[in-house]
């Protein structure tokens, strides 16, 4: 996979410190049904401390170290720079692309007219309380086209209330996209370089949303479909607070971007802001809400996990929206944060 000359497709694998998983994603790549000859492997390794550039190379992938450590979005330039195919596809170090993985996302790119395409990105497993939830909730979903439709206030909020008052329904195969997940997407590169590549000031978290806004405000627009038979296993981490963290770096990303894009709306999810304001009511004021009812709010708010709850038959869902709920609020202040420290074209 490193001596090719001029393959169809470039894998790149961002990582930093990846040694414990990124084994398992180069073993995944090996596997591929399509056929060695026509990709190849690139590790970017963002200034590793531990074996991560040996793991790679062990297995036949070629490595670029761009220096020190510069962000995933700076990670993700550097990939495609030592990039020499017309189809870059994207995964991460903690990911296990299926066999057909490769072989279904470069069949897509038959169609002149598509720029990118978004698979499919899947939990490990379902053991557990937290693997169960994000299960039911991924966090890693393609964002649909219907986000380009407005920005508006009234319009976002409508989306939101429906995403928390029932399930979403699943993206139909050729879906346009807003944006891809990192974890899964590939790109034209005349494209990626067409739009000055990712920005390096989204270090972690945002840097292909933001590369698909510039896209969309082409006069050729983006057009980014969906596959979801492109399937890559993610093992998310067992701890909460991964997810914390991940709602956060999210949020910060977004703050960037606002900061950056005057006219990108900030996140304001309505019931976390509520509910921390009916709880401060409830403990300070005589005739505030009941302390037992603010406890118990969540569970009408999002009534798409009640309702879980039921059909399932199993009590577990009923912890949801206290999970979700924290999500949103790690969101917002990630989103503070991120605004707070300003956009510099050269973070």
């Amino acid at each position: 996979m490193t001596g090719l000359t001029h393959p169809e497709v470039s894998v790149v694998v961002c990582t930093r410190n990846g040694e414990p998983t990124l084994t398992a994603t180069l073993l995944g790549l090996r596997r591929q049904s399509l056929d060695s000859a026509r990709y190849e492997v690139i590790v970017v390794d963002d200034g590793s401390t531990d074996r991560t550039t040996e793991v790679a190379e062990s297995h036949g992938a070629r490595v670029v170290e761009p220096g020190p450590p510069g962000g995933l979005a700076a990670a993700r330039n550097a990939g495609v720079s030592a990039s020499r195919g017309d189809v870059i596809a994207f995964t991460d170090d903690d990911c296990e692309p299926e066999e057909s993985w490769l072989e279904t996302l470069l069949a897509c790119f038959t169609d002149a007219r598509i720029d990118g395409v978004g698979g499919r990105v899947v939990p490990a497993c379902s053991t557990g309380f937290l693997l169960r939830y994000l299960q039911a909730r991924n966090p890693l979903s393609p964002l649909p086209a219907e986000l380009l439709r407005s920005t508006r206030l009234k319009y976002r909020l409508r989306l939101y209330l429906r995403s928390v008052l029932q399930s979403r329904p699943g993206l139909r195969a050729g879906a346009a996209l807003y944006s891809p997940v990192g974890a899964n997407m590939a790109l034209r590169k005349d494209v990626v370089l067409g739009l000055g590549g990712f920005d390096p000031a989204f270090r972690f978290g945002f840097e292909e949303e933001d590369l698909c806004r510039r896209g969309h405000r082409r006069a050729e627009g983006l057009r980014i479909r969906y596959e979801p038979g492109a399937v890559v296993v993610h093992s998310f981490d067992r701890h909460w607070k991964d997810s914390l963290r991940r709602a956060w770096s999210y949020g910060r990303g977004h703050g960037l971007a606002t900061a950056k894009d005057v006219d990108l709306r900030p996140i304001v999810y309505p019931f976390p802001v509520m509910s921390v304001v009916a709880f401060i009511l409830a403990l300070v004021g005589r005739r505030g809400t009941p302390l037992i009812f603010v406890l118990l709010a969540p569970l009408a708010v999002y009534a798409r996990w009640p309702a879980r709850a039921w059909g399932t038959r199993s009590p577990e869902p009923l912890a949801y929206p206290y999970l979700q709920l924290a999500e949103e609020v790690w969101t917002m202040l990630g989103e503070l944060q991120g605004w707070r420290a300003g956009y510099f074209s050269d973070q």
